[in-house]
């Protein structure tokens, strides 16, 4: 696979580089990861694969934030193979995958469809000590009710208070709604419940038309 993405001599971004150079600017960190950011979503591996090159030649060894800016764009362009491919390859190179990019990972699998390989990204983060955050707890919750596991869902929405992470407002909402599209009211209602009951974002229980408090 390293030889597919090493097909094409595709320099866009050394033009960018030397015309930076010429007008008196150093690209920095910041620089490079929004080049990587803008290959990916552009749907660029071999150039995003000559920048990570360029990048070690002049001693700016590639870091996780350097590649998942790339995956993330990758995943935006719904280049799954990319993303994989990239995310082996950091892991290679011995930079340890954070919670950001292994959410980057789940997120890009859950919009594709592909809830399986989520769960197992979720899995290997859990095994390798990142804890999730909200926005992975919201991914992996919206992946479940995709695959009509609303009861998995609520059970992690319940879950993630025990691993120190409070539901946002965002989470709740979303798993109502689904449960509401699938039909599901009363189940539905159930989270809205244990929301109230947990006193959270009491204020905000008027956008949950139609529940009424006991």
């Amino acid at each position: 696979m390293r030889a597919k993405y090493m097909l094409g001599k595709l320099d866009q971004f050394h033009r960018l580089l030397d015309e930076m150079g010429r007008n008196g600017f150093t690209p920095d960190l910041h620089t490079y990861n929004l080049l990587l950011h803008v290959l990916g979503k552009g749907d660029k591996p071999p150039a995003a694969l000559n920048l990570l090159n360029y990048l070690s030649d002049v001693g700016c060894v590639p870091n996780v934030l350097h590649f998942t800016n790339l995956i993330d764009g990758l995943g935006r362009a719904g280049n799954l193979e990319a993303c994989r491919y990239f995310f082996d390859e950091m892991v290679k190179k011995g930079c340890e995958p954070d919670v950001v990019c292994y959410t980057v990972m789940i997120t890009s699998y859950v919009a594709a469809g592909e809830f399986e390989e989520a769960q197992r990204f979720f899995d290997d983060m859990l095994v390798r000590g990142q804890l999730p955050n909200v926005y992975t707890y919201n991914s992996m919750i919206g992946g479940l009710c995709t695959v009509g596991e609303f009861d998995k869902a609520f059970s992690m929405l319940k879950d993630m208070e025990l691993h120190g992470c409070t539901p946002n407002f965002s989470v709740y909402s979303s798993l109502v709604s689904r449960l509401r599209n699938a039909g599901k009211d009363s189940q539905a209602n159930n989270v809205i419940k244990y929301m109230t009951d947990k006193g959270h974002y009491l204020h905000l229980l008027s956008r949950f038309g139609g529940y009424k408090r006991c």
